[in-house]
């Protein structure tokens, strides 16, 4: 049997995604209350999540949760979870009501603003004293600075791009994944010709947009990024109108799914897991859902399509840091609730929690792995593991480097094009003017 060794793994990725309602483990608690974590039977950390259904979309957490209290009995975790949206709105709120739980997620923006605001711990000698930088991986190492110092730790690994369906490839005539952008149109036309709906996207979930990401990256993202902070470049150049025609053409070729403006992520996922779609925009953190479905082993990934007409890299895929977890600057002033919390953390991203993520529940753990993982028996996996391990050049989120209302206007302005809300010329302006009033 094929196996491959992780010790290969080097930089990363984080993402974020999904769900409502919430789950306990330990001691229920709503995550929203002030900090009251100790008592005669010990410590309780509250955690907020960014996910409704922590039992199926993290299942890793739950494990290493009670693993962790089983092997720490002073120490309780009470982890809550709302969906993405929802969750990134409480967590503003209890910023502003000095109530925020222990630990929570955070996307990269709103942790650089929330450290600026006072609200998060500084982690760096943390980091060091509980030997967490020596277990990550060196690309998800300094997962979110400010001025120099840590404030967050790695969510997960994410890499993201299009998963497809390799059945419905080849009963399109499709014998590989495409490369370039007129491979890809090719592609879809083919699918098309066989009634097959070639793309999913939730445009309902404003944050499903990842693997478009690397496509602006593709025109220049990086390289512009100074001068579209700056002032000195605008959003409405001549490389991002491209981009923007591009999913311009790819909606006048019938690429998405034809209800797309109905239909969220989960909806999307739905549809590519039902062989109803022959490709997903997604990334490594539906891995484990993957895995457990009737078609592992039919579900390819790739980078998504390189374009001829940019003077820029076309060989990258996102592979760093995104979402963090952060620890509140309120539950730092106890030393003994910090140091359970740096306990929690040193357990998760040690040997037994990344054993946990890599071997029970099939997912791509943020911390150095020795094990080996069967292709065979995690097909999924195995995908990413090799393209976690090519010679693409590893980039970060777009995302991650704007404000929030910046970011998610870019998302907006895409899905705009995407439904023939904005032509490519009108979406550009509208993102540079959320940009303008920044500078």
């Amino acid at each position: 049997m094929k196996k491959r060794n992780w010790k290969k793994l080097v930089g990363a990725v984080c993402a974020a995604v999904m769900g409502t309602s919430m789950i306990g483990c330990g001691n229920a608690g709503s995550g929203t209350e002030q900090n009251e974590s100790k008592s005669d039977d010990g410590i309780t950390i509250t955690f907020a999540e960014h996910v409704a259904d922590i039992e199926t979309q993290e299942p890793h957490m739950m494990k290493i949760i009670d693993a962790f209290e089983k092997s720490h009995p002073g120490i309780k975790v009470n982890i809550t979870g709302k969906e993405v949206s929802e969750h990134n709105t409480q967590m503003t709120l209890l910023a502003g009501e000095d109530k925020l739980p222990d630990i929570f997620w955070l996307e990269q923006a709103p942790a650089k603003e929330f450290a600026q605001n006072g609200y998060l711990y500084d982690l760096t000698d943390a980091l060091n004293d509980y030997g967490i930088n020596d277990s990550l991986l060196p690309g998800l190492v300094n997962s979110c600075t400010v001025d120099g110092r840590d404030y967050g730790m790695p969510s997960e690994v994410m890499m993201v791009g299009f998963f497809y369906n390799k059945d419905l490839f080849a009963q399109a005539g499709i014998d590989k994944a495409p490369v370039t952008y007129e491979e890809f149109t090719d592609s879809v036309d083919k699918l098309n010709a066989a009634g097959i709906t070639p793309l999913t996207v939730g445009a309902q979930d404003n944050y499903s947009i990842w693997a478009f990401e690397t496509m602006l990256a593709r025109y220049g993202f990086f390289e512009k990024l100074d001068g579209l902070l700056d002032g000195s470049i605008s959003w409405n150049n001549e490389d991002f109108i491209h981009y923007f025609e591009k999913v311009e053409e790819m909606r006048e070729n019938d690429t998405f799914t034809k209800d797309i403006s109905n239909m969220g992520y989960f909806e999307a996922k739905e549809q590519f897991l039902g062989g109803n779609a022959a490709m997903f925009n997604s990334g490594a953190w539906d891995i484990g859902e993957f895995e457990s479905s009737d078609m592992a082993s039919k579900i390819g990934f790739f980078w998504g399509p390189t374009f001829s007409d940019s003077e820029y890299n076309q060989e990258i895929g996102i592979k760093a840091s995104g979402g963090v977890y952060v620890i509140s600057a309120k539950a730092a002033k106890d030393p003994e609730v910090l140091d359970a919390v740096m306990q929690f953390w040193q357990f998760y991203y040690g040997p037994e929690g990344t054993k946990i993520i890599a071997e029970d529940t099939s997912a791509l753990p943020c911390a150095t792995y020795n094990g080996t993982i069967d292709n065979n028996e995690h097909p999924v996996l195995g995908t990413m593991i090799e393209a976690l391990n090519d010679d693409w050049k590893a980039v970060t989120e777009p995302f991650n480097s704007l404000s929030s209302t910046v970011a998610y206007g870019f998302f907006d302005a895409t899905f705009g094009v995407m439904n023939g809300v904005y032509t490519p010329g009108e979406a550009a302006d509208y993102v540079e003017g959320l940009q303008s009033a920044e500078r």
